[in-house]
């Protein structure tokens, strides 16, 4: 991805639902109409970012720290690192909150096919206030590099050190305000090489705060256990935030996962119009969370894909069968086999 493809991204709209048909009207449409209605509404369904309200949290933590910073003198800035288990929505969620910031700092200008400014007098530029890079497993300095480069449509050769000062011009140049570095967990720090790029993103970190007053930003899988975040220098300057899947050990937690199935699955029951509008929160919630482990993502995949065979097959309600015919992740599979193994024991 490169900045262009990040702004069509961020400035585009999403999907629009398609108005709920009863089930009177929908055995009245056509062929063409259902099948209409159905493309939409998956489509619709599937374009769907659900944050949840500990995501939401860390989205206003961010905006807190980001925002702090630009009132700051110029100079190294807080940074922060987002971590999470494989696959619990931290880089979805970074994309959202960064799409936000991006619109947030164009301004009229982010309705333009190509945003530009004038960083000085005389000269016209990109403009991109937010560079998002996913990095490679063990990447040097020169690797990093050349993905910022790339991403701001620069050539990426050239040694680390020619690279690191054509990084630092195009930082101040596009008014890069927000670098995003995904997948750091990828980053190996045993090595020299290793220890070294540590040093580079305090440095970036460094420059950044310098040019810009900008902030860093690292997002990883379990990151807590990295030696990245056992630098003393990163951790004097770093806010950790965590995303972690749901629980429901406590009355509190099931509570809580009882609120997200409600936000799941609001608007997809509206398309089950003589559905239970707790058929989610209270009579399937243990059983979703069974088959989902409690991550954000397999639930909302797993409401709405059972929601599209119930509309597609004109019924109101959605079994534990139904659900455990959804297909999900390899990861659910021990959901779906603990929820087997628990009904087999009822059934005793």
């Amino acid at each position: 991805m490169d900045a262009h493809d990040w702004h069509r991204q961020a400035t585009t709209p999403a999907p629009t639902w398609p108005d709920p048909v009863s089930s009177t009207d929908f055995v009245g449409l056509s062929g063409e109409g259902r099948e209409d209605y159905l493309c939409r509404l998956r489509v619709a369904m599937n374009a769907t970012i659900v944050v949840s309200k500990p995501m939401e949290a860390v989205a206003a933590h961010l905006d807190d720290i980001v925002t702090t910073n630009r009132l700051r003198p110029p100079g190294a800035m807080p940074m922060i690192a987002v971590t999470a288990p494989f696959s619990a929505g931290k880089s979805t969620l970074l994309k959202h909150w960064g799409f936000g910031v991006y619109r947030g700092v164009l301004g009229g200008k982010a309705k333009e096919e190509r945003p530009t400014w004038s960083p000085q007098p005389g000269v016209i530029a990109d403009w991109v206030p937010v560079v998002y890079v996913t990095l490679m497993a063990s990447s040097s300095i020169k690797e990093i590099n050349a993905l910022i480069l790339l991403y701001l449509g620069y050539p990426p050769e050239g040694l680390a050190r020619t690279t690191t000062t054509r990084v630092l011009h195009a930082l101040r140049m596009h008014g890069v305000q927000v670098v995003i570095l995904d997948d750091a967990h990828m980053l190996r720090t045993t090595s020299a090489q290793g220890r070294a790029v540590l040093d580079y993103i305090k440095f970036l970190n460094t420059e950044l705060g310098e040019v810009n007053k900008g902030t860093v930003i690292l997002v990883g899988a379990h990151l807590e256990s990295t030696a990245i975040l056992d630098d003393p220098q990163i951790r004097a300057r770093l806010t950790t935030m965590t995303i972690d899947a749901f629980q429901i050990t406590t009355i509190e937690k099931k509570a809580a996962w009882q609120d997200l199935l409600a936000m799941v699955g609001n608007r997809p029951l509206q398309h089950l119009p003589n559905a239970a509008p707790d058929l989610f929160v209270a009579k399937l919630a243990q059983h979703i969370w069974r088959r989902t482990q409690g991550f954000v993502g397999e639930a909302t995949r797993l409401v709405a894909r059972s929601v599209l065979d119930a509309v597609h097959d004109r019924r109101s309600v959605i079994t534990h069968d139904d659900l455990d015919s959804v297909d999900l992740s390899d990861r659910s599979l021990d959901g779906q086999i603990d929820a087997a193994t628990a009904s087999r024991k009822t059934r005793r």
